[in-house]
């Protein structure tokens, strides 16, 4: 195992705080619950990249937003070994929201309803902080301020990454149905259940946790993690071990070591997943130029597809019955999310 500067230190649980909350608020409904509620429509369009076979687009609203931003994707392929939850094939899609006045209402989940790929349909999950009042016996919400440019379900656990901080993990059953007009307009809440710190050794760039995926394919299940960088920034990739039979991360001594870190000078990536041991990643070339795929395989030269991705692409995930690989794009009136056969990127 190679050894490197970073490691990944998992914080204390905060159950008791979720459940003070879930008992304030009238208790957990679990992502059954989101799903048996979803209240936006999405619409089937014409694919918006050259490599596509599938694509939809938010509704009117979210596709023209400027506060919130759609970043990173994952799937209910990613959450079990079978490609539905509750019997619904399920997309999950992280947005950020910018600051207003200094403000941010911190990060929300679409859950999407693909079952019908023609009419899918979906509703957006606050992530929420859950913090102990010291005056009184209440717990508060507070926002969950990151950048969300890579998220991973894996059993109950979703991951999001974190770009300074590492990655957050939230579990779909703490989700919470919350009264009367919600929260900030909001009817469901997902509190942080715990985190993965990043821990960078002396004379170590620290790692930037732009995006992250879920590679199901290696013998072990691993985590993959990589960096949008720019203009002679670091532009790693890396890998952790997931610890077989559960949702968590590997420890040794309390920590989760890497099993790889790869430079891979590759600027403007926005997301990569694995797949059998080949790297797939997206970068982008700015709001009006088409993204680029780019393959990279163990002992070859790495392949390059350029402008076959929408423009402003961001996150990647796989989708291994279907065998395809899905993507997503960030410009407001320019937003879709959207499916491609992997089997061209041989």
């Amino acid at each position: 195992m190679t050894e490197v500067g970073l490691r990944l230190q998992e914080q204390p649980d905060r159950g008791r705080l979720i459940d003070d909350l879930a008992g304030q608020l009238g208790g957990r409904v679990g992502i059954e619950g989101v799903l048996g509620d979803l209240n936006r429509q999405a619409e089937q369009v014409q694919p918006p990249a050259k490599a596509a076979d599938y694509a939809f687009a938010w509704n009117t609203g979210d596709n023209k937003s400027t506060q919130w931003w759609p970043q990173g994707i994952t799937t209910s392929a990613d959450a079990s070994d079978v490609d539905d939850i509750a019997s619904r094939r399920v997309l999950m899609v992280g947005w950020y929201a910018k600051k207003v006045r200094g403000y941010t209402r911190g990060t929300r989940l679409s859950v999407v309803d693909i079952s019908d790929p023609a009419r899918p349909s979906y509703r957006h999950v606050l992530l929420v902080e859950a913090r102990a009042n010291p005056h009184t016996d209440a717990v508060t919400m507070e926002p969950v301020p990151v950048h969300a440019g890579g998220i991973i379900w894996y059993g109950p656990s979703v991951l999001v990454a974190d770009t300074h901080g590492g990655v957050r993990v939230f579990d779909v059953d703490d989700c919470i149905a919350v009264g009367g007009d919600g929260h900030h307009g909001y009817r469901f809440v997902l509190p942080q259940r715990t985190s993965y710190k990043a821990v960078n050794s002396e004379g170590f760039e620290p790692f930037k946790f732009s995006f992250v995926s879920l590679d199901r394919t290696a013998g072990e299940h691993q985590m993959i993690a990589g960096e949008y960088g720019k203009d002679g920034a670091t532009t790693r990739l890396v890998r952790f071990a997931f610890k077989p039979g559960k949702h968590r991360l590997a420890m040794r001594g309390g920590y989760s070591p890497p099993l790889e870190l790869i430079d891979d000078k590759l600027e403007h990536m926005q997301g990569a997943t694995t797949v059998h041991g080949a790297y797939y990643i997206s970068t982008s070339r700015g709001s009006l130029r088409p993204g680029t795929m780019w393959v990279r395989r163990p002992g070859e030269a790495v392949q390059e597809f350029r402008g076959v991705l929408a423009r402003g692409p961001e996150d990647l995930t796989y989708w291994p019955q279907s065998d395809r690989l899905w993507n997503l794009c960030e410009y407001p009136r320019h937003r879709f999310v959207y499916s491609m056969p992997r089997a061209q990127f041989d």
